[in-house]
């Protein structure tokens, strides 16, 4: 009798996990920031007790059994953000980006950073298709680029997404922003490099194009000028303890 109840506690468990976790997909769909704040607490508290076994599952291996969990949600979440709007190919990058360093993390303080990371950035992607015909045309070049900026860019294809001409872009942009569209682009993709020399073993080649640099070189040309280092002393000097 007593293993009959506690089946049955654990079924409902189980199924409040499953109810909690379509809360949060629904969340992110729709963008709801302070929604994703409060899932994130409740899902730490969670793992903590471990009420469903999560960090069992691999027998002796708590890391490997959260890596299992962060990679399905990882996709999981990448899913909600891309039916919330955001682009295919913006959704690939960020659950790839993200599986990269989950793969590379063997600590789990760091994956628990890595999974509140996952979240705020999924929800950031969906309010920023959102609010794409509310801002202003500085607003929308930069919304263009934070979603596309690992694809090949080029001033005419952001102009022509947002019907203007790339004159008119690039002076409305410079005047408003005080930099460059090319810049502001280069400044991004630098930011997302750093993050991945700091967090994942890829080589700095495979870096580089997965964050939108064609050619290796001009990668660690621009990097160097905007870091005043090269990627490979970045990496070395900041690489992450996992």
């Amino acid at each position: 009798m007593k293993t009959h109840d506690n089946n049955n506690a654990k079924n409902e468990v189980i199924i409040k996990a499953h109810k909690f976790r379509e809360e949060l997909m629904h969340a992110i769909q729709y963008g709801d920031i302070n929604a994703i704040k409060d899932f994130k607490s409740t899902i730490q508290k969670l793992m903590d007790g471990d009420t469903v076994d999560i960090l069992k599952r691999v027998p002796g291996d708590q890391v490997r059994s959260y890596k299992n969990f962060l990679l399905s949600h990882n996709t999981l979440y990448g899913y909600a953000a891309e039916k919330g709007g955001v682009s295919p190919v913006n959704a690939h990058y960020i659950t790839e980006k993200y599986a990269i360093m989950i793969e590379h993390t063997n600590n789990i303080t760091q994956l628990k950073k890595i999974h509140d990371n996952i979240l705020d950035e999924c929800v950031k992607a969906v309010r920023n298709v959102r609010k794409i015909d509310f801002n202003t045309l500085s607003q929308k070049i930069i919304n263009f680029i934070e979603l596309n900026f690992s694809e090949d860019l080029s001033i005419e294809k952001i102009a022509g997404s947002i019907h203007i001409h790339p004159s008119h872009a690039m002076r409305t942009f410079k005047k408003e922003m005080g930099t460059t569209i090319t810049s502001y682009i280069n400044n991004k993709r630098i930011e997302e490099a750093k993050e991945l020399l700091t967090r994942s073993n890829l080589l700095i080649t495979d870096i580089s194009i997965m964050v939108g640099f064609s050619d290796p070189q001009y990668f660690s040309r621009v990097f160097k000028k905007m870091v005043s280092m090269t990627p490979k002393e970045y990496r070395t000097k900041y690489k992450a303890i996992t």
